[in-house]
């Protein structure tokens, strides 16, 4: 038996994005305590000794950033991304920083947009679909390092080299938690689609579309200029 018919309509797009804001951020906040201890496992690059991974809570962001674009698309896209970024950093706090962090993950909510406007969502697709992830999980962190090296480093190509080298640690496992993350949710979802239980495609207005990638592009383009205001 279906559990829906035809495309998400905006109701259920809106109930969508509910739960996805509300996953990310009890996800963000009560997961804290059930991270792994950091391995003891540890890399020497550019003359710095590290652990392999350093771990955080970004997984949980990023993979509900990645869903807002691939299962609801639209406004949804950055809506859930930022609605779950500013709740959370209400009770962590944040620093000059945060200006990246959220336009990074509307970044991964926009990227898995862009990849629905081009084709259907399947198992058949599940290669594209976590090469956008994966790509997307390192385009965030170039960016936020790059927001990093201009607030805390030298501007100098030896800073951005140290901004870039320390962060390693966290992209390794940012590639490896976020992929972990998405391939549960996602996977069922994908399965229970082609098997016809499920229905998740979803159809924006041509204005939608145009707003979503406006908006989404001023945010990121005007991040780095708030550090010169």
């Amino acid at each position: 038996m279906k559990m829906m018919r035809g495309g998400l309509k905006g109701k259920e797009r809106l109930i969508g994005a509910v739960i996805l804001v509300i996953a990310g951020v009890v996800g963000r906040i009560y997961l804290r305590g059930f991270l792994p201890d950091t391995p003891s496992w540890y890399i020497t690059i550019n003359g710095i000794t590290q652990p392999v991974f350093m771990m955080d809570l970004f997984f949980v962001v990023a993979t509900v950033s990645l869903l807002s674009g691939l299962l609801i698309g639209g406004y949804y896209s950055f809506f859930v991304p930022l609605s779950t970024m500013i709740l959370t950093d209400l009770y962590y706090g944040n620093n000059y920083i945060f200006l990246f962090t959220w336009s990074g993950f509307v970044m991964l909510g926009f990227l898995g947009f862009l990849l629905t406007t081009r084709t259907k969502l399947s198992l058949r697709t599940l290669p594209l679909l976590f090469g956008v992830g994966i790509g997307g999980v390192l385009l965030y962190d170039l960016w936020t390092n790059f927001g990093c090296w201009l607030g805390w480093y030298p501007h100098t190509l030896d800073g951005l080299l140290l901004c870039y080298t320390v962060a390693i640690p966290f992209t390794l496992w940012h590639l490896l938690s976020t992929t972990v993350a998405l391939s549960m949710v996602i996977l069922p979802i994908l399965y229970l689609k082609d098997h016809g239980t499920i229905h998740v495609q979803y159809s924006v207005k041509p204005s939608e579309k145009i707003a979503t990638t406006v908006i989404s592009t001023i945010l990121i383009a005007f991040t780095p200029v708030t550090l010169f205001l």
